[in-house]
């Protein structure tokens, strides 16, 4: 969100208050209806301004004033911060599920290989 925003003084941004404005959220998590299990009935009273499957794109909108983007904190931080633009986490925290996808019969390169075997290894212990 925008460092001028009224829910930047807070420390967490509450349900209720994403009802307050237009949100920017990823494509994801509306193809998987996240919003919805977070809201719950209050889902149809958001304001969905945009979707997204890059934040570092939708950091102009949200400059511009169209919408705070829902997103993980590290994405906020590396994208917007030096932007005027500040993270708040949610209270409580909306939990999502992340994909790696790519072709059944992608041939990798050395440094590919890397990325997908640490991959593998970070996450093998939660699936």
């Amino acid at each position: 969100m925008r460092a001028d925003n009224p829910l930047a003084v807070k420390e967490a941004v509450q349900r209720a208050d994403l009802l307050q404005g237009p949100l920017i959220v990823s494509e994801q998590a509306m193809k998987h209806h996240e919003l919805d299990y977070y809201f719950g009935s209050a889902a149809e009273k958001i304001e969905v301004a945009g979707t997204y499957n890059l934040l570092h794109n939708t950091i102009f909108f949200i400059e511009e004033g169209m919408g705070s983007a829902l997103c993980f904190k590290g994405m906020a931080d590396a994208v917007g911060s030096s932007r005027g633009l500040v993270f708040r986490p949610l209270d409580p925290v909306i939990y999502s599920a992340n994909y790696v996808v790519w072709r059944r019969d992608q041939v990798f390169s050395r440094a590919g290989r890397l990325v997908v075997a640490a991959l593998d290894e970070a996450f093998s212990n939660h699936a």
